[in-house]
């Protein structure tokens, strides 16, 4: 049975993959000679069309009854094709490769998350305790990237790079053996275990839920420009005169921010309402903007990416937070699905496309200026909502002492 160093040194590996795939993919399509826009739409197209294959990757394992048989067989196909990438020079081969590629490894996140939670009680450890050690794979391996990244061949060397991160992964997978549960076990676990899927029926409920489109309309405008940055910033970096070494740092900077985020961020989130939160946050994005249209220098971009932990962090914390208050329970797995697919998915093909555009034909400012304008249209809108919310609990509070006043 595998111990729980093991599970630690997968999902650093594991997620180290990412640091090869985020900062510098887009440098590798630009390089086969894409245009910007259509490096941003392909980056943001693969990981929207693999969001359908996740649910079909947990159907198929628990009707085998188990999960790494799975993982390996995806791991191996998305070995292939990440390698097909990387030595192909034609265009068509290229998007082919990298499209499936997508459909072969973001299942392979979920099914890992899936593992670690079957296990991580059965080790007397909790999942975040083992899943924050990819996280860390990924800031270390980005430093590393950093301070070599040139040195090495730059875009030429990152097959190899790729190989070494994927063989490490390969042989892990083969030494881990997936335990067999006792029943209580079985049972405590099985719940925590089950992937989140798309339940259509329950999905036509949460739209009918007038709030929650509100909340995911207005969303939207938050998370469009920052999916647009996560697309575009290696290249944004690179116009600027940024090299390897200031892409790599400017994702680990992002990275270790949201570790630091996502550690404090709880309770942060307790002390204010959920649209006054927002609000906070919108606001924070517009600055964030601000501050990239403002300073252009490599450095002065890479030390901007801190703010990740004060912006995407607390944003993904309250937004989960408020899916899950206002739906029930049973509609729930339903709602935090819509959620990502909205966030990743819908905003990342627009995020991408817009932003692709503009900076295409404007450049960074241009791209960046749209980011300002979208998150403080986001900014204006939740707090016209922080204010009616206010408004009516002031108002219901004032009846309620009316009653309890007239009934003495």
């Amino acid at each position: 049975m595998v111990n729980s160093i093991q599970l630690k040194m997968v999902h650093t590996l594991f997620h180290s993959t990412n640091s090869v795939f985020i900062p510098y993919l887009p440098l590798l399509l630009l390089q086969r000679g894409f245009s910007t826009t259509e490096t941003s739409t392909l980056l943001m197209l693969g990981p929207f069309i693999a969001m359908f294959a996740q649910p079909v990757a947990g159907m198929i394992s628990d009707r085998i009854g188990a999960v790494r048989p799975l993982l390996l067989s995806l791991w191996v196909l998305m070995g292939i094709c990440g390698t097909t990438l990387f030595l192909t020079t034609d265009s068509y081969i290229t998007i082919a490769s990298l499209l499936i590629m997508y459909i072969f490894f973001m299942p392979t996140v979920s099914l890992l998350d899936a593992l670690t939670v079957k296990m991580a009680p059965l080790l007397g450890t909790s999942y975040s305790s083992i899943r924050l050690w990819g996280s860390v794979g990924f800031c270390l391996m980005l430093v590393g990237m950093g301070m070599f990244f040139d040195q090495i061949g730059g875009v030429s060397a990152l097959l190899w790079v790729f190989l070494s991160i994927w063989s490490g992964v390969m042989i892990m997978f083969l030494i881990m053996r997936e335990p067999e549960a006792t029943t209580s076990e079985r049972d405590k676990v099985e719940e925590a275990s089950k992937p989140r899927t798309l339940n259509w029926k329950s999905a036509r409920q949460v739209f009918a839920n007038p709030t929650l489109l509100v909340f995911f309309g207005m969303l939207m405008l938050i998370a469009i420009p920052h999916r647009m940055n996560d697309g575009l910033l290696s290249i944004h970096l690179q116009a600027e005169g940024g090299t390897g070494n200031h892409i790599s740092w400017a994702w680990a900077v992002a990275g270790a921010s949201e570790i630091i985020g996502f550690f404090f961020m709880g309770n942060i989130v307790k002390r204010f309402s959920m649209q006054r939160m927002l609000l906070i946050v919108s606001i924070l994005y517009t600055i964030r903007w601000g501050l990239c249209v403002w300073f252009t220098d490599p450095w002065a971009i890479v030390a901007i990416q801190a703010m990740h932990a004060i912006t995407f962090v607390a944003v993904w914390v309250t937004s989960i937070e408020f899916v899950a208050r206002i739906l029930p329970r049973e509609m729930n797995a339903t709602g935090q699905a819509l959620l990502n697919m909205l966030f990743i998915g819908v905003a990342g093909i627009a995020g991408g496309s817009i932003g692709g555009a503009l900076h295409e034909s404007y450049g960074g400012a241009g791209m960046y200026s749209f980011g300002i304008v979208s998150a403080a249209l986001a900014a204006i809108g939740f707090m016209i909502w922080s204010n009616q919310s206010k408004a009516r609990k002031q108002k219901y509070n004032k009846v309620s002492h009316k009653q309890v006043s007239s009934s003495l």
